[in-house]
């Protein structure tokens, strides 16, 4: 079969590799759509961050949507040829973490498309507890977008976002703007979105945005407080990953707030200790996800939320590095999420 492999920063290679078999508790998926998440990019672009280097070279990708060609020994709740996603995490069952059901920071955790093969290839095997079938009403572009919409819906979990609530967002990619509308379901009244790409602010203003703020023409902490009666957001996520993102995070919560880390730094940021003990913030991280796709799924469905503004392109899987990745770096403007067509 086919399959995208990471072999070095800046190197994926499309070739011809081994069609895998799926093992007990496990489910062969055959890939029709395979999304480019921004931990694909920042591997790309600045690689290895969070990949296993000694898997090198191997398929990645996380997020997709097909159907089920294999059945490995004992899974008996899936049939050949249903409709599914999957979510990418690995997890034992058997550590601390596991046994309290947070199994998003398993101690023996595995990811699919860093740890073990990923979606950007024909087939993919995957556990069959991190697998959903797809109801009718959620197409595959939808089903596609099912693993970063529950990265985003856990972190308004995290933050504990309520009816009411002001909400700040650090960047308008696939997973800020799943934040914002994961935040307008849990029932946040105003949502600021910083970002410096104006063609994402009118996105997220599209999707549902209070006000898009780009840090190059204003101050976002002025911004927010003006709009917010000096106070600040309630909530504020970080979903870029970089240094100047995170310290302004910190910023636009107001005193007693939260503040939700969701992006993946490639370096250590530092952080204003001073500034979370005197104001009394809180700042909680937030990896991945726990069981948040079936709500997503059941969002999709019933038209609670609707990220179908977030696919930007659709490209075949063969030209993934020069109509993809190297699209996202070059034209930022206009590209959010590309799928990548497989089957």
């Amino acid at each position: 079969m086919k399959a995208l492999r990471w072999y070095a920063k800046k190197d994926l290679r499309y070739e011809d590799v081994p069609e895998p078999s799926p093992g007990p508790g496990q489910i062969k998926v055959k890939v029709n759509l395979a999304g480019i998440c921004g931990t694909d990019f920042k591997e790309y672009v600045d690689g290895p961050v969070m990949i296993a280097i000694e898997k090198v070279p191997l398929a990645i990708g996380h997020e997709f949507a097909g159907r089920i060609a294999e059945l490995g020994e004992g899974v008996t709740n899936f049939k050949v040829g249903e409709r599914v996603t999957a979510l990418g995490y690995w997890y034992c069952g058997e550590c601390y973490y596991c046994k309290r059901g947070m199994y998003n920071i398993c101690a023996n955790a595995g990811f699919t498309g860093l740890t073990s093969d990923g979606c950007m290839a024909e087939y993919v095997v995957v556990p069959s507890y991190a697998v959903y079938k797809l109801p009718d009403s959620v197409s595959d572009e939808l089903g596609a977008l099912v693993e970063p919409l529950s990265v985003a819906l856990h972190a308004v979990r995290q933050g504990n976002v309520r009816p009411g609530d002001t909400v700040a967002i650090m960047g308008a990619g696939t997973i800020g703007l799943g934040v914002l509308l994961a935040a307008r379901a849990a029932g946040a009244t105003n949502i600021y979105v910083v970002d410096k790409v104006k063609h994402r602010g009118e996105l997220a203003l599209a999707m549902g945005a209070t006000a898009f703020i780009n840090p190059e023409d204003e101050d976002p902490v002025q911004r927010v407080k003006d709009m917010t009666g000096g106070l600040g957001a309630d909530v504020s996520f970080e979903c870029v990953g970089i240094q100047v993102t995170a310290q302004l995070a910190q910023k636009l919560a107001r005193n007693g707030g939260t503040i939700v880390i969701v992006g993946v730094f490639a370096a250590p940021p530092s952080i204003d200790l001073f500034e979370l003990m005197f104001h009394q913030k809180t700042i909680v991280g937030s990896p991945i996800y726990v069981d948040e796709a079936e709500t997503i799924i059941a969002l999709l469905a019933d038209k609670r939320i609707d990220p179908r503004s977030l696919i930007t392109s659709i490209v075949p899987l063969k030209d993934a590095v020069e109509m993809g990745f190297e699209k996202l770096i070059k034209d930022q403007e206009h590209e959010v999420k590309i799928l990548l067509q497989v089957a």
